[in-house]
């Protein structure tokens, strides 16, 4: 896709132009459930197409409850580790979903504080904020800051120290210690998998982050794959493209075996997420089915005595 706006696009500063290799999969796309538009539709559709792809790319990305609580477990599981990479730990600070933001902003001035580091704490401040301070304190040379190594034990008490406890541990800098507090509320045991048979793997350790303990039941979390609203909103625009095009509803599935999956699963490709267009049309008939299935109000009204 070209750099410019698209004819028809009222999305400002944002690219969405077909190439001719593109354009030219749109029409394989219709010659798939033999339809032909004339040069004029044709045109239209396209620029239909480039105003959905657009909108899509002008809409912020949203993250779910499970992108933050794998991201804050994914770096629990990092700053746990016996010489965790610091520059590893910064980044993925830095990429953050903003509900994991919220969480650490939330506990790391009384945390902090309890651990010897002073934050600081002003009156009213947003989760998201107080997260900020604690990014520009991870820079700061008393995060980074090795503490200074306890006295040597005689050779003979460190020789049986070691045959009891094992290697000396590693001095770690203030920032891993305050990460493997702030990036969950401790652990708890879980039963292991179901392995079939009445067997199970065995009970594992999970951290609990954001109130939540993965595979002890969930209150948020109901399993299964996320949900992606801009996904389905896309794949939205592009079946109302279809219809004002040809003038038929585009026909159901998620593979590409229809024309309209062809042109989904192309789009998506077009985008580099290849693999979310499937699951995005399979959303998306999942709730026109869900839609069609829902009982017109004429006839809820009839049957409860009402009228309209």
């Amino acid at each position: 896709m070209s750099t410019c706006n698209p004819p028809g696009s009222h999305v400002a500063g944002v690219c969405s132009r077909l190439d001719h290799e593109q354009r030219a999969r749109v029409v394989d796309c219709l010659r798939g459930e033999r339809l032909s538009l004339p040069p004029e539709r044709l045109e239209r559709f396209i620029g239909g197409i480039e105003a959905s792809i657009a909108h899509f790319r002008a809409t912020p990305s949203e993250t779910t409850f499970r992108d933050a609580h794998d991201a804050l477990r994914a770096l629990r599981i990092l700053a746990h580790e016996d010489d965790p990479p610091i520059g590893q730990l910064k980044a993925r600070l830095a990429r953050l979903p903003p509900a994991a933001r919220e969480y650490i902003g939330r506990r790391a001035p009384t945390a902090m504080r309890r651990l010897g580091f002073d934050l600081g704490s002003l009156v009213g401040e947003l989760p998201e904020h107080a997260f900020d301070r604690f990014l520009r304190w991870t820079t700061t040379p008393e995060a980074l800051h090795l503490p200074e190594p306890p006295p040597p034990l005689p050779k003979a008490l460190a020789e049986k120290l070691a045959a009891l406890t094992g290697p000396e541990p590693v001095s770690l800098p203030p920032l891993v210690t305050v990460l493997r507090v702030l990036s969950s509320d401790g652990a708890r045991p879980v039963l292991g998998r179901s392995r079939g048979g009445g067997k199970r793997s065995a009970p594992r350790l999970e951290p609990t982050i954001m109130s939540e303990v993965r595979g002890a039941g969930t209150i948020r979390h109901r399993g299964g794959r996320p949900t992606n609203d801009r996904h389905q909103t896309l794949v939205m625009h592009l079946a109302t493209d279809w219809l004002n095009a040809t003038g038929e509803l585009p026909k159901s599935g998620r593979s590409e075996g229809t024309g309209f999956g062809e042109l989904v699963h192309s789009v998506f490709q077009w985008l580099e997420l290849p693999d979310s267009a499937a699951n995005a049309l399979r959303q998306y008939w999942g709730t026109v089915k869900a839609f069609k299935a829902r009982e017109p109000l004429e006839d809820f009204l009839r049957r409860h005595g009402e009228e309209l």
